[in-house]
């Protein structure tokens, strides 16, 4: 399965065929995490969520990694690689007026 995001992903990390991914989607960030199956051909998603800033991204990532693994030293090096990552400037689109 491939998604646009899949495209302009800007932080990937994996672990063996766990992965979480994040991407700038219209409305934010999108947040990707689950199992790659059959030697990476198939991606089994665990999850998906959409945050308007990076910090609830951070927060989402390591309790992605959490959940995939259970590690704590998993979770502390995913920690390290998303806070050392370049993310671009992104301006999120805001939500239209409610009806």
């Amino acid at each position: 399965m491939s998604t646009a995001a899949d495209d302009h992903t800007v932080f990937t990390w994996k672990d063996f065929s766990r992965f979480v991914h994040v991407a700038p989607v219209e409305r934010g960030w999108l947040v990707l995490w689950g199992h790659f199956r059959h030697g990476g051909s198939t991606r089994d998603l665990a999850g998906q969520r959409t945050y308007a800033d990076l910090s609830g991204v951070r927060r989402r990532v390591a309790d992605s990694v959490f959940e995939l693994t259970r590690s704590s030293e998993l979770v502390a090096e995913a920690m390290i690689q998303f806070d050392r990552t370049p993310f671009p400037v992104h301006l999120s689109t805001p939500l239209p007026e409610p009806l």
